[in-house]
């Protein structure tokens, strides 16, 4: 028999109180939601998000926080943003975007050692839309190969593709952008201009998609748009200036493929191009400033070569933008402009080439060069192989280039 006594007795109680969990306790420093995703969208969303050229996204908490260690290594040592031209040298428009502070590496060290916190999510930013695919927001235009190509497994291959632009009168371009169909493979891609159609004569002669286009594309140039490296961002022209895009032309996308790894893939490179609503009061012209002629020897380091133009230049100008190109051996490049009363100005310096980040690299202000100026380059280069490696258009090659974008007085 049940006691009765002791059930009424604890019947009788006071209700014990229940304790509810409340808010987690404040982080005490950055937190991923606060201060970190601004700092990735101001300075490497462009690259980390899904479909670019960085090998994790950047957009989201769970790839930062499986990330973080590495994020506060490459970032203490400099490697990330991989922006390359060294400080004094060269006022560019894009180096706030593509360079972080002292005080912000250090912010992201303190969010990597206090356990790469989240935070509040009332705190995040709205997100960028990246769905698009494109940096720059909807082309106006996209051409691309109509069918895919397969390069050869065994060498490089320079193919061209002929693409009308299906434009009846001049139109002229702001931007271009290119997305490679397949980045492991595609090495570099150059947009020459075919005013003639004999781009498609060529085409038409050479079975499957394009045509073999070693040393050029094959026919007398009538100008260029521009090109593509890896790791290249795109860029907008100011209002004033653009690139022409001729009635009726075609457009040849040269894509330079160099199978590394695996397998080739088949890849259809497509071209975004971006026209101006009116005419630009100047056109962007493209000199390269090149050296075809040397031979780097084997086992050899701190091996130099050195370009001028030829002639200093006839006209006065304005210089837009600065794009280094080298290969695998390359090491340093600096690029200098002698004005005709014998100053020097300093256009670019690369102290850590780095062939998987190139870029085209856009001055703040564009700098008047007075007629007369004369233009020289100076690189380095190591070969640490068995054979001389001399200028070709190989990936185990080697080249020499400082292409100049002009505008004429």
């Amino acid at each position: 028999m049940i006691p009765i006594a002791p059930l009424v007795a604890m019947l009788s109680l006071p209700p014990r109180a229940v304790r509810l969990p409340g808010p987690p306790p404040p982080v005490n420093g950055p937190t991923y939601a606060k201060e970190v995703v601004r700092l990735f969208q101001a300075h490497c969303q462009t690259c980390h998000h899904p479909g670019d050229v960085a090998p994790f996204a950047l957009t989201n908490y769970q790839e930062a926080k499986a990330n973080a260690a590495k994020i506060k290594l490459k970032t203490q040592a400099r490697e990330m943003p991989p922006w390359k031209p060294a400080a004094g040298c060269g006022n560019f428009a894009d180096a706030k975007e593509r360079t972080l502070t002292d005080g912000e590496i250090d912010l992201l060290a303190r969010w990597v050692d206090g356990g790469a916190p989240f935070g509040n999510p009332a705190d995040l930013p709205q997100p960028i839309d990246f769905s698009g695919g494109w940096q720059l927001g909807t082309p106006s235009q996209t051409l691309s190969s109509p069918v895919p190509f397969t390069p050869p497994a065994d060498r490089d291959e320079y193919r061209c593709f002929t693409l009308p632009a299906n434009q009846t009168s001049d139109r002229y371009i702001s931007a271009i952008d290119v997305r490679p169909g397949d980045r492991g493979e595609v090495h570099h891609v150059i947009a020459f201009l075919d005013t003639t159609g004999e781009s498609q004569r060529l085409d038409d002669e050479s079975p499957g998609a394009g045509y073999t286009c070693f040393g050029g594309p094959g026919f007398t140039l009538t100008g260029s748009l521009g090109g593509w490296a890896p790791g290249a961002r795109p860029f907008v022209l100011p209002d004033d200036v653009g690139m022409l895009l001729p009635a009726n032309a075609r457009v040849v996308l040269q894509v330079h493929y160099h199978v590394h790894e695996g397998a080739p893939t088949p890849d259809q490179t497509t071209l975004a191009l971006y026209y101006k609503e009116k005419k630009p009061a100047k056109l962007l012209q493209f000199v390269p400033l090149i050296n075809q002629t040397f031979t780097i020897p084997p086992l050899t380091d701190n091996y130099q070569v050195t370009a001028q133009f030829p002639i200093a230049t006839p006209v006065a100008t304005h210089l837009w933008l600065v794009a280094p190109h080298m290969h695998l051996l390359g090491r340093k490049m600096h690029v200098v402009a002698t004005y005709p009363d014998g100053k020097q100005e300093c256009l670019i310096n690369i102290d850590n080439w780095d062939f998987n980040w190139q870029g085209v690299y856009p001055y703040a202000q564009p700098l008047a060069i007075p007629r007369g100026t004369l233009f020289s380059l100076e690189a380095i280069y190591d070969n640490p192989t068995n054979r001389s490696v001399s200028w070709g258009e190989a990936t185990t090659d080697e080249m020499c280039i400082a292409f100049l974008g002009f505008t004429l007085d």
